[in-house]
């Protein structure tokens, strides 16, 4: 039975499709009738979380939201070597052995080569005069980025874009995902195991630091636990800069003006990509679970329950945004900053410094090189339902 204090009258449903075609009137409810709200028509029970300062103290508080039974809906204790399963003390000391590629500075230091693989794959898109944005441009680069960094440099991009559509949805359908997941883990396997059977020769990237080189206690990672956290790496990452490219591209398109004020001051670029992760992040809600029982907003949740933080919910939240449903291109980015698109704390996104390099050269590029740029259709929502980002945005530019 839904305990009525934990719903307060509000009719919500995570994967229900008028909700995840546009979730914000949702989030507002919630935020302001239901911050904890629970939901009974899953597996299990989901309490949700939708305002800014609940999110942000879930995601600090690792001792009583942890991510041991992983980021999805169903409880898993499988360790399969993803950041995203780690709890302090392990967390801390396997971040730092990663950390090192992902500062700002060495991440800056790939802006050339991904600057060209941007002009490369324009290059071939200019002269059609339209494109798909997102299968066409927005997926193919993040791919090429993080493949490079990884040093994985025989992976089809065309398998990658369909194992990370496939495990995203296994977050909500984890039946879904299965063959595909087995699939990114197979490939990935070989990878680990080439460079371990002959390191010598190894190229040079992330996964050979991952497979040969020990941590910091001098122990080495097991197979299985380098193939989980490289398998989440190849798809997580590109799959959400993808949607930060196409989500600020169809919101700068969906009112021209704003795309026309960008091509004039091409320095908001930065403004620009913050707001959009403000107002449209890539992922609407991760999953944790609670260590004891909890209770917030007069709201008791059982211990080893699930519970959803809505990023997308807390960064609209009018109590530390300004104008919250408004895209303000020009937002003071500190203001922006404050959103939770990468999460807070010691598991804020590794790869967002990555993330925000490659949006910035591709909507820099783009407003360069193809400034007549406009909607050519309608556009399409990713189908993972805790995923945003158009899955199809149609433009033309002749």
């Amino acid at each position: 039975m839904t305990d009525a204090s934990a719903t307060a009258g509000v009719d919500y449903d995570p994967i229900d499709p008028e909700v995840l075609e546009s979730p914000w009137d949702h989030y507002a409810t919630l935020r302001e009738q239901c911050p904890v709200h629970r939901f009974d028509g899953l597996e299990h029970p989901m309490w949700s979380f939708a305002r800014h300062g609940d999110v942000q103290a879930v995601l600090t508080d690792p001792e009583r939201f942890p991510n041991r039974y992983g980021p999805g809906i169903s409880f898993s204790d499988q360790n399969t070597g993803s950041l995203q399963r780690y709890d302090p003390p392990e967390h801390s000391r396997r971040r730092a052995f990663l950390r090192a590629p992902f500062l700002p500075r060495a991440v800056e230091v790939n802006a050339p080569a991904v600057t060209a693989m941007c002009e490369s794959i324009l290059d071939d898109l200019v002269p059609a005069g339209h494109a798909e944005l997102h299968d066409e441009f927005a997926s193919p680069l993040p791919i090429a980025a993080f493949t490079s960094i990884l040093g994985v440099d025989d992976a089809d991009p065309a398998d990658l874009k369909r194992w990370a559509e496939s495990v995203t949805l296994g977050m909500t359908f984890p039946d879904q995902a299965a063959a595909d997941w087995e699939e990114l883990r197979t490939f990935t396997h070989a990878q680990v195991r080439s460079r371990r059977d002959d390191p010598e020769s190894a190229p040079p990237g992330l996964l050979t630091h991952l497979a040969c080189d020990p941590l910091e206690d001098g122990s080495f990672a097991t197979d299985e636990e380098v193939t989980g956290l490289v398998s989440m790496m190849l798809v997580a990452g590109h799959e959400t800069t993808a949607s930060l490219i196409t989500n600020a591209v169809w919101r700068l398109l969906e009112d021209r003006s704003r795309w026309e004020r960008l091509c004039a001051e091409p320095a908001l670029v930065p403004q620009v990509l913050e707001e959009s992760l403000r107002f449209d992040p890539p992922v609407l809600g991760i999953c944790r679970s609670t260590a004891e029982e909890v209770t917030m907003h007069d709201v008791t949740i059982p211990e080893h329950s699930k519970i959803m933080y809505l990023m997308g919910a807390a960064n609209r939240d009018p109590e530390i945004f300004d104008r919250p449903d408004e895209f303000v291109m020009d937002r003071p980015i500190g203001d922006a900053r404050r959103h939770l698109a990468f999460g807070w704390g010691i598991h804020f996104c590794l790869g967002a410094h990555l993330a925000r390099l490659t949006a910035r050269v591709a909507l820099g590029t783009l407003v360069t090189r193809v400034p007549e740029l406009r909607l050519d259709g309608p556009t399409e929502r990713l189908a993972a339902p805790f995923l945003w980002g158009r899955r199809r945005l149609p433009v033309a530019w002749s």
